[in-house]
C-alpha cells in the first residue's frame, strides 16, 4: 500500500525500488487520450509501467454472437471482435505504437479473471520489451465505472491516475462523466490529472497555500513534472493586502523545498483577491494547473467545499490534485 512506501524528510513518495506507475483511465473520449498523451511524454524513455484501464458495466446477459466464451475472449484479446471498451482499447494501442512508445515485436501476455456474474470477466494483454519496460491494456468489469477505478488504483499503487473528464451528453458503457471524476477525485490517496484536451509545453502552474501540505505537494509536483521536463510556476494567493508578505513567504518556501531535491523552479508569483478565481484567472494559461488538497485525511468530505475543489469543477483546463 501507498503508505508502507518510504518517503523522504518532507513526505515525497520515493520509488527507488519500483518503476514508476501511470494508470490511464480510457473510456473513448478525446480527454482520455489526450491525457495518454501526456503520460507517454512523463514516461520517456521507458522509466515508467503504463495501464490503460477501461472499466465496463458488470453485465451478466453479454452477447458474444453465439461463440463459445473461450473463443470469444481470445477474439477479444487479439482485437479481432468489437465488445465493450475494445476498440477504445485498440485506439490507445495504436496510438503508443504510433508514438514510438512500444512496438509489435514486444512480447504479449494474457490474463482473464473470472467474475461472478459476468461471462467475459477481466481481461488484460501485458506487453513487455526485452528492457522489461511494461504496458497493461486492461478490461475490468464492476459494478460502477468509480468503484472500479478506485480498486484499480488501490490494488496498483499508481504513483498517478490520469482521468479524462468527458461531457454528459457522451453516452456508452464505460463513460467517465463528471460525478465519476469527481469521486475519484475525492477518494484517491494519490494524485490524479485530470485532463481537459490537455495542452502540453505551457508548464505547471502549482498553487500553494500556507499549509505544510502544499509544501509537500508542490515537491510532488516538481518530480512529476521532471519527468516530462514540464517548467513549474509557484503562486501563492493572498486574499487581502495584509496577506501578501505571507504569500510570499510561502511561495519562497516551496522554492526552497524543490531546490533542496535537486530541482527547478521556473518562476513564482503571488496574486490578492479571491483565491478560486484568482489561480483560474492566472492558470488558464498553463497546461496544468496543480492544487494540493488539504484536507485532513478521513474528513475528506471537506475537499468537496475546498478551494481546490471549486477550481476543478470551474477550470476550463486541466486540474491536477496532489495527496
Amino acid at each position: 500500500m501507498v503508505n508502507d512506501r518510504p518517503i523522504d524528510k518532507i513526505g515525497v513518495l520515493m520509488n527507488d525500488e519500483k518503476q514508476f506507475q501511470i494508470l490511464v483511465c480510457i473510456d473513448g473520449s478525446e480527454a482520455s487520450y489526450s491525457g495518454l498523451r501526456y503520460a507517454v511524454r512523463m514516461g520517456g524513455d521507458h522509466t515508467a509501467d503504463l495501464t490503460l484501464l477501461f472499466v465496463r458495466p458488470l453485465d451478466s446477459g453479454l452477447s458474444t454472437g453465439g461463440l463459445q466464451m473461450e473463443v470469444a475472449r481470445e477474439n477479444m484479446l487479439k482485437w479481432g471482435q468489437e465488445l465493450p471498451g475494445m476498440r477504445a482499447l485498440k485506439r490507445g494501442r495504436d496510438m503508443l505504437v504510433d508514438m514510438g512508445f512500444m512496438e509489435d515485436s514486444w512480447k504479449e501476455q494474457v490474463v482473464h479473471t473470472d467474475v461472478r456474474g459476468d461471462k467475459l470477466g477481466d481481461n488484460s494483454i501485458v506487453y513487455t520489451n526485452e528492457e522489461g519496460a511494461k504496458i497493461t491494456l486492461e478490461m475490468m468489469v464492476s459494478h460502477s465505472v468509480e468503484r472500479g477505478i478506485l480498486d484499480e488504483i488501490e490494488y496498483g499503487e499508481y504513483d498517478i491516475t490520469i482521468i479524462g473528464m468527458c461531457s454528459e451528453d457522451e453516452m456508452g458503457p464505460g463513460k467517465i462523466h463528471p460525478p465519476t471524476t469527481m469521486a475519484v477525485v475525492d477518494q484517491s490517496p494519490t494524485p490524479v490529472l485530470v485532463a481537459r484536451d490537455l495542452e502540453q509545453d505551457h508548464g505547471h502552474f502549482m498553487c500553494v497555500d500556507f499549509t505544510e501540505k502544499a509544501i509537500e505537494a508542490a515537491v510532488i509536483d516538481a518530480q512529476i513534472a521532471s519527468r516530462c521536463h514540464c517548467p513549474v510556476y509557484l503562486f501563492s494567493v493572498a486574499e487581502s493586502e495584509d496577506e501578501l508578505p505571507k504569500a510570499r513567504e510561502v511561495v519562497a518556501k516551496a522554492k526552497s523545498a524543490i531546490e533542496e531535491v535537486g530541482l527547478q523552479v521556473a518562476g513564482d508569483t503571488v496574486g490578492v483577491g479571491d483565491p478560486v478565481e484568482k489561480i483560474l484567472e492566472e492558470g488558464r494559461k498553463y497546461s496544468l494547473i496543480v492544487m494540493a488538497d488539504t484536507s485532513v485525511k478521513g474528513f475528506r468530505r471537506f475537499f468537496q467545499t475546498s478551494v481546490a475543489h471549486q477550481v476543478l469543477e470551474r477550470a476550463e483546463n486541466s486540474v491536477m490534485i496532489v495527496r
